[in-house]
């Protein structure tokens, strides 16, 4: 039985999230959701765009709402954003 249990990577920016998540989640046969890409995605803009345009207090409230929703979510190997475990 497969777990519905999230595994969820964490760490600086560049330390590997994205490439070790990924390759995680094909392993385990599970979902792979990237925040990062999830808010550039839904947003239809760069994260270096948002800091740009709207600043980084705006991304972190973003950062913030996409990844308390993708955490809801089950089976999925999630990897947060650079910032996801500041505060």
């Amino acid at each position: 039985m497969k777990s519905k249990e999230n595994l969820v990577f964490l760490g600086m920016m560049g330390s590997g999230k994205t490439s070790i998540g990924s390759l995680v989640a094909k392993k385990l046969k599970l979902k792979f959701v990237d925040i990062d890409k999830e808010i550039e995605k839904n947003l239809n803009i760069t994260i270096k765009k948002i800091f740009e345009v709207r600043g980084e207090n705006y991304f972190r409230k973003i950062e913030e709402q996409t990844t308390l929703k993708k955490l809801k979510l089950n089976s999925t190997v999630i990897s947060l954003g650079g910032g996801g475990f500041y505060k």
